[in-house]
């Protein structure tokens, strides 16, 4: 696709701030993202919601606000046509067809681009969406469930069933709008990391659904709830983090950049020293098979290509982590 953005001259200073080979990747995976955008703002076109709202994320992971001189535009149009897809009640996944994965992806987002912006009409629309948002993940929270998946959300607002993947951004999400200061019931975020505890066995392994099952594309996740507990030097966040750390990294595998975001986020923030170690195992993969436009495929055995460019979203996001820019990232 043909970039909607003009060629623009290397800043000097960008230069001088970009040296590391990582932070040249992250570059050129955000201007990849840009180039996708279209007119109205969007950026994808399956799930563009979601994808859209990844493809921010990752600009906020990298400190690019909506004050950018150069790419501050871009960015504008794209949570204003995020913000357009909202619903009559705050819901911000039925347009698109991406459900809960789509709104805890976006709520998540405007969260953290909430306070970039000195544009005051901006900021109160941003505040508005976000408190309608949260409003709905918390009743989605409170619906009646059965033991197994009370805690936890599922695909639709008022499902009865839960499984952990989704409920990742939900929480997530929460915890982002505890840190910018919209309320979240206290309760709710309990239930949800009980709901990742009662996944999670004492040897390590984290179920989707069951108890027992070995999703390595969610240990990441559920040690980011052991962590938003405080619960990071726990028996059971020990066994997963031994699990990881035993399964290095390879490019292949279904959901590749899931795993990579929320291993990155899980134990950089629950361990450090693990994640000194992962980390570089990461990041010869990342910038190994970045193509040249800035883009990354999707590996063998993943179907995260359909979503494109979902895999450079996330890429960039695991790139980011060592920034500390996200609120979410926070205590």
């Amino acid at each position: 696709m043909t970039s909607i953005f003009a060629a623009e001259p290397e800043d000097p200073v960008d230069r001088l701030l970009s040296d590391h080979p990582r932070d040249r990747a992250i570059a050129a995976g955000l201007g990849h993202l840009r180039a996708q955008q279209r007119p109205d703002g969007r950026i994808g076109d399956n799930s563009p919601v979601a994808v859209t709202a990844l493809a921010l994320l990752a600009h906020c992971a990298a400190g690019t606000t909506p004050d950018d001189p150069r790419h501050g535009p871009a960015l504008v149009r794209a949570l204003r046509w995020v913000m357009a897809q909202q619903d009559e009640v705050g819901y911000l996944g039925g347009r698109d067809g991406s459900r809960m994965y789509g709104h805890g992806i976006a709520t998540l987002m405007l969260t953290q681009a909430m306070g970039t912006t000195r544009d005051d009409r901006l900021e109160q629309a941003l505040a508005q969406a976000v408190r309608r948002a949260v409003a709905v993940t918390v009743a989605a929270a409170q619906v009646g469930k059965g033991a197994e998946h009370r805690g936890g959300w599922h695909y639709e607002p008022g499902s009865s069933s839960s499984d952990l993947s989704l409920s990742g951004w939900q929480l997530m999400s929460c915890h982002a709008a505890q840190q910018v200061g919209i309320a979240v019931p206290p309760a709710v975020i309990d239930a949800a990391v009980a709901y990742a505890a009662r996944l999670t066995t004492d040897d390590g392994k984290v179920g989707y659904q069951q108890p027992g099952q070995d999703h390595v594309t969610l240990r990441g996740l559920a040690l980011l709830a052991f962590a938003l507990a405080g619960q990071e030097d726990s028996p059971r966040s020990r066994a997963v983090v031994k699990r990881m750390l035993a399964e290095p990294p390879q490019w292949q595998g279904e959901w590749f950049f899931y795993r990579c975001w929320y291993e990155a986020c899980g134990l950089s923030r629950a361990a450090p020293a693990a994640w000194d170690q992962q980390r570089l195992a990461w990041e010869r993969l990342l910038l190994q098979h970045q193509r040249g436009d800035g883009s990354w495929p999707a590996p063998p055995g993943s179907s995260e290509g359909q979503f494109a460019p979902y895999a450079t979203a996330m890429a960039v996001l695991a790139l980011t982590v060592e920034r500390h820019v996200l609120p979410a990232y926070g205590r």
